[in-house]
């Protein structure tokens, strides 16, 4: 075995992924692996079997196999390593942009390195390799990050390509199978799904403007604010909420405090003031959770709202004088408005998640997590039953099971808190590496959250929570009447000048599809000339993402047609001018439903304009 080959191979490694480099060079010998070499090639064997039947035969029907079928691929995911020379052969491949290899044995990784040199393909991340049982979600994220992987969702499969591993690895590949699946779930729900409510948002921006625009400034407060507290804790209104209220009461002076909407008037009625209370939804559903009036215990609270509520919101808030502050989410939509300083936050798909971004966008040392249950309570509640539509608010939407708190059993959830959780582990996972914020889940039951510390949450106080804070906080600073004014007739300025260059893209696409049109209705297909339509519009789709008003209306169709014509592109079908047919036909549905999307973000820009002229934003 070559001994400097295996060296190379793990210092390329370790270029990418340390952790792995340092297991396979900590092997100090194969216990149940060992390499077998002939005139048929490399093999490697445990006690019982040989990974090949013959190693050189196996190798070319492999490679004549996905050279045939998955040739187009960008990208190839496989488990089981082998000895590796296949992997080397297709990553030759100029197409395959990645190929990812799960394996669970380091002893097959570690004999592969010693026969076959990867380190070009392990530096570029060509060939991306994961030690199965070590896989934390942090690296999955990162992953299913990458543009081309994100991409090939359709045309995902796991390969095998030995049965060896079939035969020993069956539950583990299923596993694994389906891990990897719920992250692209993650993706593909992340890209969003609802163009209604997309529209709802984009409404509801517009009419808040004013509001956000005189309420002062986010990147000023948090500059303000930044690293003035050590400990934050966040309230959310999970089953197991309640048991950890007189604790909270008890220490609530000695930490920034921090609730979701649904959790102010839990807190309001034990009297526990928070310091902030956070609002992401665009529906009217949790407005409710500020139509009360707790008088003088609103004093001293700030209300961070993002500017895609509904306006009863903030009907509800200026009725009883409460102090509140409008922030941008960090949407597409909000983003062209160029009004950067005030926003981002709201990244994750809950209110939790919005309040855990702001704790760490202040730079809290310590982010203390309660009530964060992300599942159901043994007895069917999803909340408790101080919350406001009860303890039973949240039915069941896509039962799933997942590992719960402490790690022991699983426990129900739905995809949704799924998702939830998700948004959570890739943000603490980012807050512990970039800003070395320590995340403690005090939950106390509910789902395990991956990243954070679990620990019962009088240890936690008792631990950290020693001095009293000033408070309450100053309030922040708004612009001045002739800064707003300016800002608001520069933004509706932009939005005349984004709708003309959408509604000159509309035309030129609509022009286009008359003679797609036309073509298809032939009797007979000119395959050229569709060749040329075709050509045209996927310029057109290029251009698309590159408009003002391309954003989370259109984002997720848009996104599920990059996946399409992905398929379409890495098909081997013989009919040409079927296959074409098959796909302008789609095209042209895709690109009649995209156009009326843009069609009624202008409309609904054009509304919001012409009411524009009417306020009086002094």
């Amino acid at each position: 075995m070559n001994k400097e080959l295996f060296l190379k191979n793990t210092q390329a490694l370790f270029e990418v992924d340390q952790i792995l480099a340092y297991k396979l060079r900590a092997l100090q010998k194969f216990e149940n692996f060992q390499a077998k070499i002939n005139e048929d090639g490399i093999n490697f064997a445990n006690n019982f079997e040989e990974i090949y039947e013959n190693p050189k035969k196996d190798f070319i029907e492999n490679l004549n196999l996905y050279k045939n079928q998955y040739f187009k691929y960008p990208v190839l995911f496989f488990y089981g390593f082998g000895n590796g020379k296949l992997y080397k052969a297709l990553c030759e491949n100029k197409n395959h942009k990645h190929i990812i290899v799960f394996e669970d044995e380091l002893e097959i990784l570690a004999l592969a390195f010693y026969f076959t040199d990867l380190t070009k393909e392990l530096r570029s991340e060509k060939l991306i390799i994961f030690h199965t049982p070590s896989i934390t979600t942090a690296q999955l994220v990162t992953l299913f990050m990458y543009e081309s992987i994100q991409k090939s969702v359709k045309i995902f499969n796991l390969f095998i390509h030995s049965d060896f591993y079939l035969k020993f690895y069956a539950q583990k590949i299923q596993n694994l199978n389906q891990i990897l699946i719920e992250n692209i779930r993650f993706i593909v729900l992340a890209k969003g799904n609802d163009p209604h409510d997309s529209i709802i948002g984009i409404k509801q921006v517009l009419n808040n403007l004013p509001k956000l625009l005189s309420h002062g400034v986010f990147q000023e407060f948090l500059k303000e604010r930044k690293g003035k507290v050590k400990n934050a804790i966040i309230v959310s209104t999970g089953p197991s909420l309640i048991k950890q209220l007189p604790l909270l009461k008890e220490y609530v002076n000695k930490a920034t405090i921090f609730c979701a909407d649904s959790a102010y008037p839990i807190l309001a009625k034990y009297n526990i003031k928070p310091d902030y209370v956070c609002m992401l939804e665009r529906d009217d559903v949790v407005s409710k959770c500020f139509d009360n009036d707790f008088k003088e215990f609103d004093q001293g609270i700030l209300f961070i709202i993002s500017s895609v509520v509904h306006q009863e919101v903030i009907h509800f808030l200026e009725r009883n004088f409460r102090k509140y502050m409008l922030v941008h989410r960090p949407l597409h939509f909000a983003s062209s408005l160029n009004l950067k300083e005030f926003g981002y936050i709201g990244v994750g798909a809950s209110v939790a998640n919005m309040a855990y971004e702001l704790a760490a966008g202040l730079r809290h040392e310590n982010i203390i997590l309660i009530g964060q249950d992300l599942a159901y309570a043994e007895d069917g509640s999803s909340h408790p039953k101080e919350h406001i539509y009860g303890n039973e608010g949240e039915k069941i939407r896509g039962e799933v099971y997942t590992l719960a708190y402490g790690g022991k059993k699983q426990v129900r959830t739905q995809l949704t808190w799924n998702l939830f959780r998700q948004a959570f582990e890739k943000d603490i996972f980012w807050a512990k590496e970039k800003l070395q914020i320590n995340t403690y889940n005090c939950t106390e039951g509910g789902a395990r959250i991956e990243g954070t510390i679990e620990k019962p949450f009088k240890e936690v106080c008792e631990n950290f929570l020693k001095e009293d804070l000033k408070k309450p906080f100053d309030l922040p600073k708004n612009l001045e009447i002739n800064e707003i004014k300016n800002k608001f007739l520069q933004t509706q300025k932009l939005l005349t000048k984004n709708v003309k260059q959408s509604e000159e893209f509309i035309k030129k696409c609509n022009n286009e599809l008359k003679k797609l049109n036309f073509e298809l209705n032939k009797l007979e297909l000119n395959l050229s000339t569709l060749e040329k339509i075709k050509k045209n519009l996927l310029k057109f789709f290029n251009e698309f993402k590159k408009l003002k008003l391309f954003n989370e209306l259109t984002q997720a169709i848009y996104y599920h047609n990059e996946c399409e014509i992905l398929r379409y592109e890495v098909l081997n079908e013989i009919d040409q001018k079927e296959k074409m047919k098959e796909f302008l036909t789609n095209q042209k549905a895709w690109w009649l439903q995209a156009l009326e999307y843009l069609n009624s973000q202008n409309k609904a820009i054009g509304e919001s304009l012409e009411k524009y002229k009417n306020d009086d934003i002094s």
